[in-house]
C-alpha cells in the first residue's frame, strides 16, 4: 500500500519534516535525497540548496508547513516541544496528525542514523 494511506500528512509536509529533521543532523543524506527527488520534480523549490536550507522557517512554506518545520526541528534538537508548539500543532494537523509527525519523525531519526554508519 501507498505511504499516504497510513498518514494525514501531505507529501509536502513530509518533505519538510524530512528537510528539517535532516538540518539539526546536519545529513549529507538529506541533501542526496532531496537531489534525487528534484531530478524527479518532487523538490521543495529552494533558494539556497545546502546543509542549512531549513535552518530558518522560510516564508515560502505554507503555514501547515511551518508549524511542521518547527515541530521537526524543536523535537529533533530538544527531544520534546514546548506547549505553545503542540498546540499550535494540534490546530494544524489535528491528535493524529500530531502523532503521524511525532512517528514521522522517530523514523527519519532512525534512518539518518543508520546512514551515518555508512
Amino acid at each position: 500500500m501507498p505511504r499516504e494511506k497510513h498518514t494525514s500528512l501531505s507529501e509536502r509536509v513530509r518533505r519538510v519534516v524530512s528537510l528539517a529533521t535532516g538540518a539539526v543532523w546536519q545529513s549529507e543524506y538529506e541533501l542526496y535525497a532531496q537531489s534525487a527527488a528534484r531530478a524527479e520534480g518532487r523538490h521543495l523549490r529552494e533558494r539556497n540548496p545546502g546543509p542549512s536550507r531549513l535552518a530558518a522557517c522560510r516564508d515560502d512554506l505554507s503555514e501547515q508547513e511551518k508549524v511542521a518545520h518547527r515541530y521537526a526541528r524543536q523535537f529533533s534538537a530538544g527531544h520534546r516541544v514546548d506547549a505553545d508548539l503542540y498546540s499550535a500543532a494540534v490546530r494544524a494537523f489535528g491528535e493524529k496528525g500530531v502523532v503521524d509527525l511525532v512517528y514521522l519523525i522517530g523514523i527519519f531519526q532512525h534512518h539518518l542514523r543508520v546512514a551515518e554508519q555508512f
